[in-house]
């Protein structure tokens, strides 16, 4: 019988994989697709990390630990993950972008700068902001590669043991008090935990009536510049920017070429995982080009990418015992804000599965809430 078994080899799944691996335990991760793919959340180049926190005070442990373990990551697989461009959080005075992050880096002392569009626009000269907008600029932020921090922590796992089936759907699983029994495509497997991490699919796989889970479907697009040197990694920080109904995102030059925009849930467009529109759309096209009259020197966008966000109601995760069993441990740390948590939500995993709590301040992501 298996200690326990992961469903899910995105993010949280294989950061869960690997510290239940690394603490010498009997697991399996189930993946019902490719190692790395784009069907799910968490392809697309880069994420936000940061230490400004306009969510609350419950993350700031979360992010300080997740800071910790992504460079513990890098010098366990020997390649760069995180990349510290610093972080601007842009908006007026009311936007909770810039109200909630100016709050948090006062509170916690936090090494930043306030500044105004003028100041904005000298220090980063690939913004090109109205007079009524403000900034908090933290030199503890950047972006992390997504696809190879699941691709470290999934073969790490494999170095300490850990088994993943790919290609392998999930189809059912049933506590049976002495042991769980899990119900793929290919096999039925017995294990003492699960956990499930299935992303966009937990809407189903939680077997919880009423979730309020919601999948969203999420376009981004990279628009190239004239002038390369303005959006450069080195010289141009990852950005959020509150204005008007739009709270937009995005990242220097990585990967592809341009400067990558996105904006939270898009068009609010609600999806099923297994079937949605992946091709780009002349609206979706529209949104993200609008939002390029706050940069200089962008040119049509040249590449786009889908992917889901995952919300809850309140855009609080869901980390947790499930409501019928102790021993299956549900977590959809979402609502696209989650991927930089997820080195330390593995950790969290791994304290779940082993001692049934944590040292990490987790009520806030109770699934008791939603009663």
């Amino acid at each position: 019988m298996l200690d326990v078994i992961v469903i899910g080899m995105g993010a949280h799944g294989s950061a869960g994989l690997f510290h239940l691996a690394k603490k010498g335990l009997n697991v399996l991760g189930l993946e019902q697709f490719e190692q790395i793919h784009n069907n799910g959340s968490y392809h697309g180049l880069s994420r936000i990390i940061r230490m400004g926190l306009y969510e609350g005070d419950a993350y700031l442990p979360l992010a300080k630990r997740s800071f910790e373990l992504w460079r513990e990551l890098e010098k366990e697989y020997n390649e760069q993950i995180l990349y510290m461009t610093g972080i601007i959080n842009i908006g007026n005075n009311k936007s909770a972008v810039f109200k909630n992050t100016l709050n948090s880096a006062i509170k916690h002392n936090l090494d930043y700068k306030e500044m105004d569009s003028n100041e904005i626009m000298s220090s980063f000269p690939g913004f090109n902001l109205t007079s009524d907008l403000k900034g908090v600029y933290l030199k503890e932020g950047g972006f992390l590669d997504p696809e190879k921090a699941v691709k470290a922590y999934t073969q790490l796992a494999i170095k300490n043991e850990a088994k993943i089936n790919y290609n392998e759907k999930v189809l059912s699983w049933n506590d049976n008090d002495s042991h769980i029994e899990v119900l793929t495509t290919k096999a039925t497997y017995k294990t003492k935990k699960l956990v499930i991490a299935g992303g966009a699919w937990n809407i189903n796989l939680f077997d919880i009536p009423k979730l309020p889970l919601s999948i969203v479907r999420q376009v981004v697009g990279w628009f190239p510049s004239k002038n390369k040197s303005l959006f450069d990694k080195n010289k141009f920080p990852v950005w959020i920017l509150q204005k008007g109904e739009n709270h937009g995102y995005g990242f220097p030059e990585y990967g592809n070429s341009g400067l990558k925009i996105g904006i939270f849930n898009h068009l609010y467009e609600k999806i099923s995982p297994d079937k949605y529109n992946k091709n780009i759309t002349a609206e979706d096209i529209k949104l993200l080009s609008d939002f390029t009259i706050n940069f200089k020197d962008t040119e049509k966008g040249e590449n786009f990418s889908t992917c889901m966000f995952t919300n809850t109601p309140d855009t609080n995760f869901i980390l947790d015992k499930h409501p019928s069993t102790k021993n299956c441990i549900i977590v959809s740390c979402c609502s696209g804000h989650g991927f930089k948590f997820s080195s330390v939500i593995g950790e969290i995993i791994s304290d779940l599965c082993q001692k049934e709590q944590t040292e990490y301040n987790i009520d806030l992501f109770n699934i008791s809430r939603f009663n």
